[in-house]
């Protein structure tokens, strides 16, 4: 694992595929681009903050903590019943979704709760027009949630200089 300062030029690349899958942004000043190295995947920092991970097979999705801040993507809002699950790294089934925006298969969405804190980011597996009355089955997969590898990754990074 490790930390590298890169060319504002390769964040904006980064930005751009990350908008191409439907990720949006609202960034002021772009001070800082480094990305993290991990295991399985890459996560790249704008400004210090955690925005955006990449996988090795070029899907990218919204880092926890740069989301709502920095980036956009589309969300579901799950009850008060599918939330501890979620959190601990279940994936999001349709009867427990209570609000959502307009997504189709394959792209990034947003869990969050009924008070809009965001629990987990994962990907569509449907597209949101299957999310009717009483229908069933998996919506959100779930790639990403509070203290999970993507969180511990950057702790132990956060006081190491860049390489």
């Amino acid at each position: 694992m490790k930390r590298i300062q890169i060319r504002r030029k390769e964040a904006a690349r980064l930005i751009e595929d990350a908008k191409n899958q439907k990720i949006s942004f609202k960034l002021n000043k772009l001070e800082s681009a480094e990305i993290v190295e991990l295991e399985d995947a890459k996560i790249l920092l704008l400004n210090r903050i955690p925005v955006l991970i990449i996988f090795p097979d070029g899907r990218i999705i919204p880092h926890l903590q740069g989301l709502g801040r920095i980036t956009v993507c589309p969300i579901v809002v799950v009850d008060k019943g599918a939330t501890e699950y979620v959190v601990k790294g279940a994936d999001v089934m349709i009867p427990g979704v209570i609000k959502h925006s307009s997504f189709s298969k394959g792209e990034p969405v947003a869990v969050v709760s009924e008070e809009y804190v965001a629990l987990a980011v994962g990907v569509a597996l449907q597209d949101s027009g299957t999310i009717v009355e009483g229908a069933r089955g998996k919506i959100v997969k779930n790639l990403h949630r509070p203290n999970d590898k993507f969180f511990i990754g950057l702790s132990s990074l956060t006081s190491a200089e860049s390489v």
